[in-house]
């Protein structure tokens, strides 16, 4: 119990100081509030604006209404930047999109036009876009067409749209070609799926060894820890949909080394999302991957129970959020670790109405990185068949059970953009399509008007005999009917079919 008390003491020590620092520093952050306030916002609607009408481009013409009503209030924005500062210019940078040096920070709303603009520019190697002074909007009307039309050439991307815009005589706009070490870094899909399956499993096998050597009082490597979620944090930002269905695989044997990366992949998922950068993505990973390690102090016979626990037992349980942050202030390379992994191994049982567990603990705010891993834990826990555990529920379950605890159990806009993430048919989900087909849904669709149309993997023919299918887009439709070739039916449990979602995910 003194070791319980004393890590909850270094908890508020720790937090007293953080605040102390921040109110030094508030008045230096007030003096420039305003015109960053000003700036972030036509930086956003800059973003927001270019990438709308980048998507619009590639559906209409350029005389069409929808793509002026966005051209124009872009132009605007763009020369107001213009005649301020003197120059507009995207860049990317390691999956990070500045514009003018400026770090753009996007939230679960603009999310996915920042993935629809990073990879347009990833497509054709443009590292940075530039708008010059003199720049009129038929020129930028010219750029954003071609941009949104031309068709990225395998063998010299970049290269064939400068020419391209050159042939064009488009003025007053530069582009400059992704920087060589990023190029030369760059993966194909089937390089990066293989990457992803590597880092998965390497991450597991870490964990399994981190929990031995903690259990025989050895030093927990954590330099090697950070690289692995740093692997993590890098491999979602190139296929973000592929390694949120290698969270589907399940070794019921090794539960908790399962569960904490599968957590941690999700986590890292849901951080970027909520656009946190590179360096807080890592930590949010180190805290989600170690969020569990307190249960190393829970004998197995209690944690595998088949049938209800004591009181006593529960009580065992649900100590082990203290024995986790007692076990990573202990760890001799705990300088490697956020101080906030010590907040999520306390909360992450806690409620968004401060119930749940631990009861006792004295605070009128729970942690952001500790709501985020209570979903992530939530949500992997109760698709995971357990000893104690009956019913699994399939992820479409789980996700309207967790809506229905929005507010009380989950804070209500996080969940949102967690709902948002896994989609209204989780990746990894069996499904049945009005062709007679099934398929695995392989990546959700960010669109509004398409939450119900995922991408899906086919895994039997109409007749019902399995097949290795194509992956679908369930958007395509008939020219001639014009209707769509497939459309959900419903949702299917795994188990009563006996598939495993994950074997279509490591296979691929």
């Amino acid at each position: 119990m003194p070791e319980i008390l004393n890590s909850i003491k270094l908890l508020q020590a720790n937090n007293k100081l953080l605040n102390s620092t921040k109110e030094k520093d508030q008045k230096k952050i007030n003096n420039n509030n305003s015109f960053d306030k000003i700036l972030n916002k036509t930086i956003e609607e800059i973003f927001i604006r270019f990438s709308s009408a980048l998507r619009t481009a590639q559906i209409y013409e350029p005389n069409n209404l929808a793509f002026i009503e966005q051209l124009s209030p872009l132009f605007t924005s763009i020369r107001n930047i213009l005649a301020n500062e003197g120059k507009a210019v995207f860049q990317f940078q390691e999956n990070t999109l500045f514009f003018n040096k400026n770090r753009v920070k996007f939230d679960y709303i603009s999310y996915h036009n920042f993935k629809f603009l990073a990879d347009e520019f990833r497509k054709k190697e443009i590292g940075t876009v530039g708008f010059e002074p003199g720049l009129d909007d038929e020129n930028l009307a010219q750029f954003i067409v071609l941009l949104a039309n031309s068709k990225a050439e395998k063998e010299n991307p970049f290269e064939d749209f400068q020419t391209n815009l050159e042939n064009k005589e488009i003025n007053h706009i530069f582009i400059v070609k992704t920087h060589p070490y990023e190029i030369a870094t760059k993966m194909d899909d089937v390089q990066v799926k293989q990457s992803a399956k590597n880092v998965f499993f390497k991450s597991m096998t870490h964990m399994k060894e981190s929990f031995n050597r903690e259990k025989q009082h050895k030093k927990i490597h954590l330099k090697t820890s950070r690289r692995l979620i740093q692997s993590i944090v890098n491999i979602i930002s190139q296929d973000e949909s592929f390694m949120i269905g290698m969270t589907s695989i399940k070794n019921y044997d090794d539960y908790t080394v399962n569960h904490s990366t599968n957590v941690c992949v999700l986590a890292v998922s849901f951080g970027r999302r909520l656009g946190l950068n590179k360096e807080e993505l890592i930590n949010l990973g180190l805290s989600a991957f170690f969020h569990d390690i307190g249960k190393l102090e829970v004998p197995k016979e209690i944690l595998d129970k088949k049938g209800k626990l004591t009181k006593e037992e529960r009580k065992t349980i649900e100590k082990h959020t203290y024995h986790g942050v007692a076990k990573l202030i202990n760890l001799k390379e705990f300088s490697y670790l956020p101080v906030n992994a010590l907040y999520v191994a306390l909360e992450h049982h806690l409620w968004a109405n401060l119930s749940g567990y631990p009861k006792y603990w004295k605070r009128d705010k729970v942690n952001l990185y500790s709501k985020i891993v209570k979903m992530c834990d939530f949500f992997d826990s109760i698709t995971t068949e357990r000893p104690y555990r009956k019913h699994v529920l399939t992820k479409e379950a789980a996700l309207g059970l967790m809506l229905a605890k929005s507010g009380t159990e989950f804070d209500p806009v996080l969940l949102k953009v967690f709902a948002n993430m896994v989609g209204v048919y989780p990746i990894g989900s069996l499904v049945a399509l009005n062709t007679g087909e099934l398929g695995i849904v392989t990546e959700t669709n960010p669109e509004v008007a398409f939450v119900l149309r995922p991408k899906v993997k086919l895994i039997t023919d109409h007749n019902g005999n399995k097949i290795d299918g194509e992956i679908v887009d369930l958007t395509e439709k008939d020219p001639e009917a014009e209707e769509y070739k497939r459309t959900i039916v419903n949702s299917l449990d795994p188990n009563k079919y006996n598939i495993q979602p994950s074997d279509y995910f490591l296979a691929q």
